[in-house]
């Protein structure tokens, strides 16, 4: 499956799923820590709506810090309703752009990721094609720059309990999915709803 359309099957769920929040959940924190579940909207809505260049731009504005850039981002799309940016992450779904040194898998494993930051914090679950998590598993599985999969997960075999998804040998992590790609991350949170003897292990490298 081509990545691209896989992003845009999810940023639909996603929108769907975002139509049906309440204002007091859209102020809610996620798993991003300080972000709220608008906050990680905006956050998404970066790749879709802005120009490579401005990316760019705003990177080395920020001193080639991500987490400052995404700062000054968010923090100018705060102005946008729950509503615009529910509208707009439908509207967007199929734009096909991803930030300069990300790959479209890297996309589609971020929209995923947020999705889950968002689901998870709330306790409303919210479903994608099997298929597009193996895509992201798959790429999350070798990533080091920025997310620190490879490191954390090294010398374990994470083994999904939804799909027959699994890789490396060693003390067992499964679980769901959605939960791995999240503990693959460095979601604490994620955790408890992952089993094996090798959870411990990665629970000392979050």
């Amino acid at each position: 499956m081509d990545p691209w359309d896989a992003i845009n099957a999810d940023r639909q769920i996603l929108a769907t799923y975002l139509g049906g929040l309440s204002p007091q959940e859209w102020a809610s924190k996620t798993w991003c820590t300080q972000w709220t579940v608008k906050d990680v909207v905006a956050h998404l809505l970066v790749s879709p709506t802005m120009k490579k260049g401005q990316i760019f731009r705003g990177f080395a504005g920020s001193g080639f810090n991500l987490d400052k850039m995404s700062a000054k981002f968010v923090a100018g799309m705060s102005s946008m309703s729950a509503q615009a940016m529910t509208d707009t992450t439908r509207t967007t779904a199929g734009v096909r752009s991803a930030p300069p040194g990300l790959k479209p898998v890297g996309v589609l494993a971020e929209v995923l990721i947020h999705a889950q930051d968002i689901a998870g914090a709330l306790g409303k679950p919210i479903s994608f094609p099997a298929d597009h998590s193996i895509m992201a598993l798959d790429h999350l599985k070798n990533v080091q720059p920025v997310l620190g999969c490879k490191k954390r997960i090294a010398g374990l075999k994470v083994q999904a309990t939804d799909s027959s998804w699994s890789h490396g040998e060693g003390a067992v992590v499964e679980g769901p999915m959605h939960a791995l790609m999240s503990a693959m991350t460095g979601r604490k949170q994620s955790l408890d709803s992952l089993t094996g003897p090798g959870v411990a292990t990665l629970r000392a490298r979050l």
